[in-house]
C-alpha cells in the first residue's frame, strides 16, 4: 500500500482530528499553520512541521484544509495549481462565489476535491442513507434533523450577522444530511434567533431553522442550536417518515456502550470516529480505488444552500432555487 503524502493546513482542534486519521490511515503528514501552533502538534504525534505552504504542498499528494473559512478559497486554489487533490473542513468556501471559483479550478485541472462532512460517516446516518436509498420509507417522506453544539468557536473568525451565522456554519451538517438522502433543494424558509455574529461572546446561544423543499418531493427541516455550555459538547438527531414507516436517531439516547472521561466528563458512544472513517475513504480514493461518499459537487451545493438559508432569514422570504426536473 503507498504511503501518502498530506499536507495538513492548520493546528486546531478539527486538525488535531484530522491527523490522528491519516496516521491512522497509514499516510506521513506535513503540518503548516499561521496561528504557531504546528510545531506542537507534530511533535505530539510524530509528524513535520513546516514553515510555508509551499513547503507544505511540495511532494504532496493531498492537502487537507483545516484552517478558518476565509482561507480555504486561496488555499485550495494554491494545491489545485500544483495538481495537489484538496480536502476541506466544512464549509468549502466562505460564499457561492468562492465554492464555484475553486470547483471550477478543480475541475479544469483535473483535481480532486473532497469536502470533509463527517456526519455522513456517524453510523446511524449511513445506515440512514442506505434506508432511504434501498426505498424503505416509502414515498411522501419528510424528515426532521437537528444538530446543537457549544458555541462560540475561535476558528469561525469574524463574521456579520448578515453573513447567516449558524445558518452557514453548524446548519451545513443536516443540511449536507437532507440533501444526501432526497437530491436538490428547490426552495429554502429560514430563520434564526439570538447571537448569530462571530466570534460570540461567552454563554452565547443560538437557534436556526430551515425548511428545504427538493426536487423530488421531499420536506427537510434542518434545526441547529448553539448552546451556551460545553455539555454535551455535540448532539445530533434525526426524525424521517414516508408511507413506508419511520427511522429515529438521537445520539443522546441510551447507548449499548459508553465511555465517559476527562475533567468534563465528555461523553462519547463505542464505535469508529466518523473522522477515522471519512479520511480512511478519502485515502482510498486518493490511492486509486473508488470515488468517496463526498465529492466537490456535494461541496458547493451545501454552500449554496446555506447561503441561501442565510438570505432568506436576512430578508424574511423564501429563496427559490430552480432545479430542472422539480416536482411543482
Amino acid at each position: 500500500m503507498r504511503q501518502l503524502e498530506i499536507a495538513l493546513i492548520g493546528a486546531g482542534l478539527i486538525a488535531r482530528m484530522h491527523l490522528e486519521a491519516w496516521i491512522d490511515a497509514g499516510a506521513s503528514v506535513r503540518i503548516h499553520s499561521q496561528d504557531g501552533r504546528a510545531a506542537a502538534l507534530a511533535e505530539e504525534f510524530g509528524a513535520k512541521a513546516v514553515d510555508s505552504l509551499a513547503d507544505a504542498l511540495d511532494g504532496a499528494d493531498a492537502v487537507d484544509i483545516c484552517s478558518p473559512t476565509g482561507t480555504h478559497r486561496d488555499i485550495a486554489l494554491a494545491a489545485i495549481a500544483e495538481g495537489v487533490a484538496v480536502v476541506c473542513e466544512k464549509p468549502l468556501a466562505a460564499d457561492v462565489a468562492e465554492a464555484e471559483e475553486i470547483v471550477g479550478a478543480a475541475e479544469q485541472a483535473g483535481v480532486p476535491v473532497y469536502p470533509a462532512h463527517d456526519i455522513r460517516f456517524a453510523p446511524a446516518f449511513a445506515r440512514l442513507h442506505e434506508l432511504v436509498a434501498e426505498g424503505r420509507l416509502g414515498a411522501g417522506t419528510v424528515a426532521r434533523f437537528t444538530v446543537a453544539g457549544y458555541h462560540p468557536r475561535p476558528w469561525t473568525g469574524h463574521a456579520s450577522a448578515e453573513s447567516g451565522g449558524i445558518l452557514t456554519d453548524q446548519m451545513l451538517h443536516g443540511v449536507d444530511i437532507a440533501y444526501w438522502l432526497f437530491g436538490d433543494v428547490v426552495r429554502v424558509h429560514a430563520h434564526y434567533q439570538g447571537e448569530i455574529a462571530a466570534p460570540a461572546p461567552e454563554g452565547t446561544a443560538a437557534v436556526g431553522t430551515v425548511v428545504l423543499t427538493h426536487a423530488s418531493g421531499a420536506l427537510s427541516q434542518v434545526v441547529s442550536r448553539w448552546t451556551p455550555t460545553p455539555q454535551p459538547p455535540i448532539r445530533v438527531a434525526f426524525h424521517v417518515s414516508g408511507t413506508g414507516g419511520t427511522i429515529t436517531h438521537d445520539s443522546e439516547w441510551p447507548q449499548e456502550i459508553k465511555v465517559s472521561g476527562g475533567p468534563a466528563g465528555t461523553l462519547g458512544y463505542y464505535g469508529e470516529s466518523p473522522f477515522f472513517a471519512e479520511i480512511r475513504e478519502f485515502a482510498e480514493a486518493l490511492r486509486g480505488g473508488p470515488e468517496p461518499r463526498l465529492v466537490s459537487r456535494d461541496a458547493l451545493a451545501a454552500v449554496r444552500i446555506t447561503q441561501a438559508a442565510a438570505r432568506s432569514a436576512w430578508t424574511s422570504r423564501a429563496v427559490e432555487l430552480p432545479v430542472k426536473g422539480a416536482i411543482s
